[in-house]
Parts: structure tokens; sequence; C-alpha cells
């Protein structure tokens, strides 16, 4: 017989947030995980609405991954009427574009609503900037430089209600960088042979990720790690007689 475990199996992770904290607490302030030199703080490029991100019960799913924790992290949509972004940010304790550098990062994005945007940022809030996730214009989950430049498109369509699983190999170079996305990846398998991949802009700065949206969604299980492995840390079973 087969025991499965819900812990994530070990990783050489450079920085995770589970997003485990209590039910209808802000993020705000938030310190869980490890690999940042700060708690969740206000942040995002002209972002002015910061009170949207609080925590659900349940904690977001995807077949064979390895979650930590009950609850996940909800962002509601941007009131109808409000000409705002909602933005929540967290400085990682190192900068990742350094010439050769290979990194790997990973999260769980599930749609609430069909409108607008919601979006993992990679950068400072300032400058080019990495968006992977949903599109407000386009349905499918995408990766361009914040704002909507230059968007590469994975071929997958959200679903309201459907959780999904997102990776994104970074290779920095000296000049562009090459970031490919990889879209429901088996946990526990090989890295895909393709993906969708951007190629076109110098990404000088990726000090920290910023939750960057005007459309309601959850997000859950943020892994950065160097190695595909690291990030897409597979169930472990054990086998008993």
């Amino acid at each position: 017989m087969l025991v499965f475990t819900a812990n994530p199996a070990p990783a050489a992770l450079i920085a995770y947030e589970p997003f485990d904290y209590p039910l209808s607490e802000p993020l705000i302030g938030g310190t869980n995980g490890f690999g940042f030199d700060e708690p969740w703080r206000p942040g995002g490029f002209n972002a002015g609405l910061f009170n949207l991100a609080k925590m659900k019960p349940g904690a977001l799913t995807y077949p064979g991954l390895a979650t930590r924790g009950t609850n996940h992290l909800q962002i509601d949509a941007v009131p109808d009427g409000v000409a705002g972004i909602h933005g929540v940010a967290r400085l990682l304790s190192t900068n990742l574009a350094l010439p050769d550098a290979k990194f790997y990062l990973s999260f769980l994005h599930r749609p609430e609503g069909d409108a607008e945007y919601s979006s993992v940022v990679l950068g400072t809030g300032e400058g080019p900037e990495l968006s992977i996730g949903k599109s407000g214009s386009v349905r499918q989950y995408h990766i361009s430089q914040r704002g909507g430049v230059g968007r590469v498109f994975s071929g997958v369509e959200p679903v309201v209600g459907k959780t999904v699983f997102l990776v994104v190999k970074l290779e920095f170079k000296d000049g562009p960088e090459r970031f490919t996305l990889y879209v429901n990846s088996t946990p526990g398998k090989p890295e895909p042979a393709t993906g969708a991949v951007k190629d076109d802009f110098d990404l000088e700065f990726a000090e920290g990720f910023t939750l960057y949206s005007r459309g309601a969604w959850s997000v859950d299980e943020l892994r950065l790690g160097h190695t595909w492995e690291d990030v897409t840390p597979a169930v472990r079973s054990t086998g008993q007689k």
C-alpha cells in the first residue's frame, strides 16, 4: 500500500512562500517562508491599492505537487469604477540578474474572475520587469514585460476556479535574457523540451516579487530555486506492508 505525504520533498530552494497565514489576515506584514529581506509591503509600479489580498481557507492544489499549509492567498478584483492597480511586494535576499546565472520560479495561479489581469512580477517596481500570469485582453496565460509589452502566449486558456501550475526558467545573459514559461508540467518529471520563450529584453534588476493585478485571483506555493527539481517537487510516497 502506498501512503502519500503532503509535505514538500527537500529541495535547495533560494526562496519559498507557502502563503500559510491565519484566515482573513491581510498579507501586508507577512513574513512566512524564507529567502526574503523584508515582510510583504505595498509595492508595484503605479500601484495604489494594497488591501485586497487576504488569506482564504484551503490550500491551492495541483495533481502530484507537494504543498504545505491549509490556506491560500486570494486577491480581490479592483472595484468597479476605481482606476487603480493592486500591488504587494517582497524583496529577495539577492539580485538574480547576474550574467550566466540560471534559476527556476514556480507558483500556483487560479483565476477568480474573467476580467482584467493578474500576475507575479519579477523586478523592483521600476524599469523593465518580467510579468507571468493571466492577460487582461487575450485569454491565454503569458509571459511579458510588465504592462504587456512583448507578450508571449502559452496556448493555455485561463478558466475561472481552475488552478494552473506555472514554471519559468530564468536564464540571465550579457544582454537580452531568456525566459521560458511552462504551464501545467508534471511534478516529479523532467523539464519539458519546449515552452513559451521570451528573449527580447534585458532585466537589469531582479530583486523581488510583486503580486500585481486588477482582476480577482488566488496564488499559492511561490518557489524560487536553482534547478527544475527544486521548484516542481512531487508528493513523496513510502511503501508499507
